[in-house]
């Protein structure tokens, strides 16, 4: 009898140690599987419904996020975007840590579009542009009724779309925002 309560316990603390690891794998990718279609079904990762789907999930945290002043945009960056988009951004703000560049940065520019939050997504147009990479335009609006509008490049990674870049000609004289943070690493002799 001892050993049959034995036997029982060990597999009690296995089938909850799986569970344990099976909860941090649900963790690890809750932003794939929080990216649902309208019908609650989720969409397969390569494809326009699944690149939207995300990108829904992006702008319901930053309107989470917005709450908050200042709004923590590093926040969003390290759940959104892409691994080289924050090796870079990394990179700029040690240098910016170290004194090495200074800079004015975008003020949450590439997340709000330069309107208010809580803002909604009126329209989202997607094209795949290969297996990993593809790129959206996404138009904006907040309760004033002030219109703003996303060009943003997303790449797959382990299974989820990130952010890899925003871009726009306006804000950025380099054309994006990660062009515009590369050419500020690169050029951390000239003083922004």
């Amino acid at each position: 009898m001892k050993y049959l309560l034995l036997v029982v316990g060990v597999l009690f603390l296995v089938a909850c140690g799986n569970k344990t690891k099976n909860a941090m794998e649900n963790a690890d990718s809750i932003q794939q599987d929080s990216a649902m279609m309208a019908d609650g079904e989720s969409p397969k990762i390569w494809s326009v419904e699944a690149v939207e789907a995300q990108i829904r999930v992006c702008f319901e945290e930053v309107n989470k996020k917005a709450v908050d002043y200042p709004m923590d945009i590093i926040g969003l960056d390290k759940m959104f975007c892409s691994r080289d988009f924050l090796e870079l951004e990394e990179i700029l703000y040690k240098k910016i840590r170290e004194n090495e560049v200074m800079f004015e940065d975008d003020n949450g520019h590439h997340w709000l579009a330069s309107i208010a939050s809580p803002s909604q997504i009126d329209s989202i147009r997607t094209e795949l542009l290969t297996d990993n990479q593809a790129q959206a335009e996404v138009w904006l609006s907040d309760k004033y009724g002030r219109n703003g509008y996303l060009n943003i490049v997303l790449y797959l990674e382990d299974g989820v779309w990130k952010i890899h870049d925003w871009i726009d000609d306006e804000m950025f004289e380099t054309g994006s925002l990660y062009n515009w943070m590369q050419s500020v690493v690169d050029n951390s002799d000239n003083l922004y």
